[in-house]
């Protein structure tokens, strides 16, 4: 039972991608050719991307190893510790390259790992064969949190680029066909020379609380109505972070707050959101309520009430990969087992 408990806010938050090494080489990467070498290195390894999803083997994600000609949409995520690779020999030293390339997707988990290497195929069928893993999907906001921090962080990292490239095929400016340029990582119009960079929107999220020390939690209509999660909103155009978070929680919940604290940040790229965590207190608990447009319904949880309610299975907790879940988790002062964590898993189509 829960006796006593430290402000939340004290500390950033531990979030599934701090341990996670990449070395984006932003000086290699601007070098025309220098995509070309990273294709035909030794050690370098493939991450593909399969409409929003890559490929597990087992508990780790599928590496390929480069093989034929370099894809005209490969781009490279950067170099990590090459020993922290799945397969790689515990006493490997130096770096190996990651490099990512967006998929059509397959209808079965087998024909997408028979879609790189032979080798992977082979893998795959055996892994598939043992009792002890498996060949399945990796979607991000359901399986980041089972990941190790450098899977998560690589998938993250090339579901976002991979999103900016589907979206930026042609100029803002003018219309043109874009070309991609540095290694994947920049598209310029060749008609008005207009150049475009991966884009990443701010957006904030806040755990509401009062003085009493409970939590504000919302169930948003796009959810199932027993989802309940913290509030989250865009940061828009000449806006402060600070501004879009008391405006965002007083349009979604009716709550005025103050005390902003930050605790941390966390990259969603669905398809580009930058999420910035906060607490927030509210100056007064009985406005609270739902705007009946994003927002189906608000509750107020003490640790007690939030507990009983997610052992019955009357509310479900949003996926632990995420911050929201983390932010909740803070308050709570430990970790919440919930059956319905291995119920948010969807297919890769």
């Amino acid at each position: 039972m829960h006796m006593h408990h430290r402000d939340p806010g004290e500390g950033l938050l531990t979030l599934p991608q701090d341990d996670a090494r990449i070395d984006r080489r932003d000086v290699e990467r601007k070098r025309p050719e220098w995509l070309a070498e990273v294709w035909a290195t030794e050690g370098t390894r493939v991450l593909r991307i399969y409409g929003r999803s890559a490929l597990l083997l087992g508990d780790r994600l599928s590496y390929d190893e480069p093989s034929g000609p370099l894809p005209e949409n490969a781009i490279v995520l950067g170099a990590v510790d090459a020993a922290e690779l799945p397969g790689a020999d515990p006493a490997a030293s130096g770096q190996a390259h990651v490099v990512t390339v967006a998929q059509p997707q397959p209808d079965t988990a087998e024909e997408a790992a028979g879609s790189g290497k032979t080798e992977s195929a082979e893998v795959a069928s055996a892994e598939a064969a043992s009792p002890e893993a498996n060949v399945r999907w990796a979607d991000l906001r359901f399986a980041a949190s089972e990941l190790t921090s450098l899977d998560a962080a690589l998938l993250t990292q090339a579901l976002a680029i991979t999103a900016w490239h589907a979206r930026s095929s042609f100029c803002a400016a003018c219309g043109s066909a874009t070309e991609v340029e540095v290694s994947g990582w920049r598209r310029t119009c060749p008609n008005c020379g207009a150049q475009t960079f991966p884009r990443t929107d701010p957006a904030v999220i806040t755990a509401v609380l009062d003085t009493a020390d409970r939590i504000l939690l919302g169930s948003a209509h796009r959810w199932e109505a027993r989802r309940y999660s913290t509030f989250a909103g865009f940061v828009e155009a000449g806006e402060s972070v600070e501004a879009a978070l008391v405006r965002e929680v007083e349009e979604e919940a009716g709550v005025l707050v103050s005390n902003i604290r930050y605790m941390g940040s966390q990259s969603w790229p669905f398809p580009r959101s930058l999420m910035l965590g906060h607490f927030a207190t509210a100056e007064d608990p009985s406005t609270a309520r739902a705007d009946g447009d994003e927002i189906r319904d608000v509750r107020w949880f003490s640790r007690e009430e939030l507990s009983t309610a997610v052992d019955s299975g009357e509310v479900a907790l949003p996926p632990r990969s995420s911050i929201s879940r983390v932010l909740i988790e803070r308050w709570y002062g430990s970790p919440i087992h919930a059956a319905s964590d291995q119920q948010w898993g969807t297919p890769p189509r």
